[in-house]
């Protein structure tokens, strides 16, 4: 009974913690490409996976909204920094790093988020 708690208490708080991530969409895409010259969406749908896949490994997600673009700015290179370091090896490479913040910067406050 107790490891059926417990095992409840962790998917609880995993499904918990995890910011509920929006699709980007076309309009989010035709929005970003003012700022980030060709941005697509198959762009930040990449940056939206790479958030997920690299940043949810050591903790919860943020929304993109709940940070301006010059604090992603800022956030984004010190955490892709200490991943690689932790890792020895560079896990998340230039282009990806710049892939993740046009998405967050995309789909953050500055830049108008849908609801």
């Amino acid at each position: 009974m107790k490891k059926c708690i417990g095992a409840f208490a962790i998917v609880f708080l995993i499904a918990c913690g995890s910011a509920k991530l929006l699709l980007p969409t076309q309009a989010d895409a035709d929005r970003g490409a003012q700022k980030f010259s060709g941005l697509t969406l198959a762009e930040l749908n990449e940056g939206k996976s790479l958030y997920e896949m690299n940043c949810a490994a050591c903790h919860g997600l943020k929304r993109p909204a709940s940070q301006s673009e010059r604090e992603w700015n800022k956030i984004v290179p010190e955490m892709v920094g200490k991943v690689n370091k932790e890792a020895g090896k560079e896990v998340i490479d230039a282009h990806k790093q710049q892939v993740i913040l046009n998405y967050l910067v995309t789909m953050g406050p500055d830049n108008k988020q849908r609801k």
